[in-house]
């Protein structure tokens, strides 16, 4: 229950964290109607104790993506190291796939946020950077992949695996979304087993191209 008494003194650190956390919540339950008048109201504290952390909505907004996009990077960092090289390439998308899904079912309001049905504006350079980063990782597992399914390297100027590693990101974007539906109830080992058994069946085809 949210008390409507004098906030007690917490350090300036801390309180801006849980103001952001505030801000997280009335963020994603009302999207852009967010204010500092909603987020003071969420946190239990006078809109005073706000002004005292950020200097405005604004301000207070880009703090929470930054910290939003700097804890979701860190999860999935962790978990596709935890992943490790492997030299069996689809074992290794297998893996690659979970270690996101983890990543995601492991900070799911950092998600929501960045990538929900109307991220702002001022954050899609990040995200397409995120995208590319992904892209890059993944496009070197499928090489791998597609080297040993037409049993021989590219050919130069070949687009094979930059593209399948394109869709490979539109596929983990959508898994997880259905990994936060919680209707749906789908793990991260299921949905990376689906999207691998989804390219095992493509790479043979793909390979033909080169």
């Amino acid at each position: 229950m949210k008390s409507s008494g004098r906030a007690p003194h917490l350090p300036l650190a801390t309180r801006r964290e849980l103001v952001l956390d505030a801000a997280l919540r009335v963020t994603l339950r009302e999207g852009g109607a967010v204010s500092m008048e909603s987020t003071a109201a969420e946190a239990g504290v006078a809109k005073t104790v706000l002004y005292r952390c950020f200097a405005n909505r604004e301000d207070m907004l880009a703090a929470l993506y930054e910290r939003e996009e700097r804890r979701l990077t860190q999860e999935l960092a962790a978990a596709l190291a935890a992943a490790g090289p492997l030299t069996d390439p689809a074992r290794s998308l297998y893996r690659v796939l979970v270690a996101y899904f983890t990543a995601v079912a492991d900070a799911p309001d950092s998600y929501r946020l960045l990538y929900g049905p109307a991220p702002q504006p001022e954050r899609l350079g990040s995200m397409d950077q995120a995208r590319a980063e992904a892209a890059a990782h993944l496009s070197s597992v499928l090489t791998s992949w597609l080297d040993e399914a037409a049993g021989h390297p590219p050919t130069a100027g070949d687009r094979t695996a930059p593209v399948a590693a394109a869709m490979a990101v539109g596929v983990a974007e959508a898994g997880a979304r259905l990994l936060l539906d919680d209707e749906q109830g789908w793990t991260p080992g299921e949905l990376a087993d689906m999207a691998t058994e989804l390219f095992a069946r493509g790479v043979p085809g793909l390979a033909r191209r080169r």
